[in-house]
């Protein structure tokens, strides 16, 4: 893992994303509905829960959970995503969630607020997840549930260094992804107890992953290089195709469901 200072992942994250915003919510709503389902499904919300969404992004996951709880905080770092977030919002007519600015290191609520806090896709790009975990405890009332989905990585080291390099080439705000065994680590070492865990799998092309964030032409080259390399041997981790010209790969997610001890 690179280590940098806090303070410039966040504004490399502001700026990603801030670039990016559009093209992320272009792509990203329907590509990833499957695991925004399982999010649902193994959080059991309830009517009564207040819920809290860590790295909201332009609120795909926070809106779900809004249509079935009874009060959901989306907060991210990034405003241009949370504008977006504020349109699909007033687009559903949903009153009960509110957006917010803020960062997931330092949350701005007292102990024990949430019944439920959820984070899809977000713990990679935070260059401490111990600390955004510590919070989401914090903040959650005992015996309250974390839902968390991300992208993972293979368990084999190798593969997942590879993967994390060309990662970062793609997304500047990347820090890590990790494989299951260390996400369920970092999840228990927070205090918290797995109780479910579904892993997804699909497949996209090689233009629509670099569609979501469009880094520029050469690294685009040396990224598609890097896979074709790997056809054989499979040192990503992603499984990588080529159908004709066109060029595939594998994405795997995992949703941990979790209770506060």
């Amino acid at each position: 893992m690179i280590l940098m200072k806090p303070t410039e992942q966040k504004e490399r994250v502001r700026s990603v994303f801030t670039q990016s915003a559009d093209s992320y919510v272009q792509h990203k709503g329907d590509a990833d509905r499957a695991s925004h389902e399982a999010m649902l499904r193994l959080s059991r919300v309830q009517p009564s829960d207040r819920v809290l969404d860590i790295g909201c992004g332009p609120g795909f996951v926070t809106l779900l959970f809004a249509e079935r709880a009874r009060e959901v905080i989306g907060l991210d770092l990034t405003p241009a995503l949370l504008e977006r977030a504020r349109q699909r919002q007033e687009e559903r007519g949903l009153k009960n969630v509110q957006f917010i600015e803020g960062d997931a290191e330092r949350l701005p609520f007292p102990d024990g607020s949430f019944t439920l806090v959820v984070s899809h896709k977000a713990l990679h790009h935070f260059a401490n997840p111990q600390r955004i975990l510590a919070e989401a405890y914090r903040v959650l009332k005992p015996h309250g549930r974390l839902l968390l989905g991300d992208t993972i990585s293979s368990d084999d080291s190798v593969k997942s260094n590879v993967h994390n390099e060309i990662e970062r080439l793609r997304d500047p705000s990347h820090v890590k992804m990790y494989g299951l065994r260390e996400l369920r680590e970092l999840v228990s070492s927070a205090g918290f107890r797995v109780t479910e865990c579904e892993v997804l799998e699909d497949e996209r092309t090689f233009d629509w992953w670099m569609s979501v964030i469009t880094p520029p032409p050469e690294v685009i080259a040396r990224i598609r290089q890097t896979l074709l390399e790997s056809l054989s041997d499979d040192k990503t981790g992603l499984a990588p195709r080529l159908d004709g010209e066109r060029l595939w790969l594998k994405r795997r997610a995992a949703v941990l469901a979790a209770v506060r001890r």
